[in-house]
């Protein structure tokens, strides 16, 4: 069974269960991937509810206990999505592109919805004053990751110049890690299948003890246990490739946040580099 499908289950014996079992189903069908990274205990608290009610529920769903519950999420998690190789040898084979270039279409407009329905406006602030209250900020955005990471880069230094993307020219992403102290924050940004480089992000949070935002396709990821603030985007696409364009938005969103946290220091340096790019001729009109 996948969690889809015990999802359904759990809905349909709703109307049948006890005002403690239903708050306990009702927030595990919203946060599945809580199941994967936090305890029986730490979701019964998050809830209000005691452990053993979480037991119950498990067993009213036709499991011996929590742990063969919780096996349905975690097996979920670990499935490999498809090979990028074997998603576009299927591409190569259909007929009508433009029926495709429709279906990519769709997918990006429902990418671009979930992104803004998963995530309050209250999600995004909170993650953007996480950020905005850093010393220093550095962006771990790696292979297809970069393009959102270099938007978010980009977007940020035209009002605050202390933001830096790991691993660029000229510099290793290893020195740049030793680096991290506690008033630094990184926006790490990531899908599976995760670069390996995540890893050496989790170890210099844990080592420096500076906050991280994450924007990821699951709350189950290498970084979660580091993560003062988490945004999801859904990268699912009938393309060979996941998309990245739910990513792209909330980084475009967060960059917003937080210059509107900034304040008029930070806009008028906004309109001190816009003026520079015209008067320098990187900007023209026409």
């Amino acid at each position: 069974m996948r969690p889809p499908a015990l999802s359904e289950r759990i809905i349909e014996k709703l109307p049948d269960m006890t005002r403690q079992l239903a708050s306990s189903a009702r927030f595990l069908v919203d946060h599945p991937d809580s199941v994967v990274i936090s305890s029986m205990r730490e979701i019964a608290g998050r809830v209000g509810v005691a452990p053993a009610t979480l037991l119950r529920l498990a067993r009213l769903l036709g499991f011996q206990d929590w742990s063969d519950f919780r096996e349905v999420y975690v097996e979920h998690f670990r499935s490999s999505p498809p090979h990028y190789g074997d998603k576009a040898d299927a591409l190569s084979k259909r007929r009508g592109a433009p029926e495709l270039v429709q279906e990519v279409a769709h997918a990006q407009l429902a990418a671009l919805q979930h992104s803004a329905t998963t995530n309050s406006a209250e999600d995004v602030d909170s993650a953007a004053r996480i950020l905005s209250r850093a010393e220093r900020i550095f962006v771990a955005a790696f292979m297809s990751c970069r393009a959102p990471g270099l938007a978010f880069t980009y977007i940020c230094r035209l009002f605050r110049s202390n933001v830096t993307l790991l691993g660029s020219d000229g510099t290793s992403l290893v020195a740049d890690l030793a680096d991290l102290q506690p008033n630094d924050a990184v926006l790490a940004i990531n899908f599976v299948p995760y670069s390996r480089d995540i890893h050496l992000v989790a170890d210099a949070i844990s080592r420096s003890r500076a906050a991280l935002v994450s924007i990821a396709d699951s709350r189950a990821t290498p970084l979660s246990g580091h993560a003062q603030s988490i945004l999801l985007f859904a990268p699912q696409s009938p393309s060979f490739f996941p998309s990245i364009t739910g990513a792209v938005a909330l980084a475009e969103t967060l960059a917003a946040a937080m210059l509107a946290h900034a304040g008029k220091t930070a806009a008028t340096r906004v309109r001190s580099i816009e003026k520079a790019l015209y008067s320098s001729g990187s900007y023209s009109d026409g």
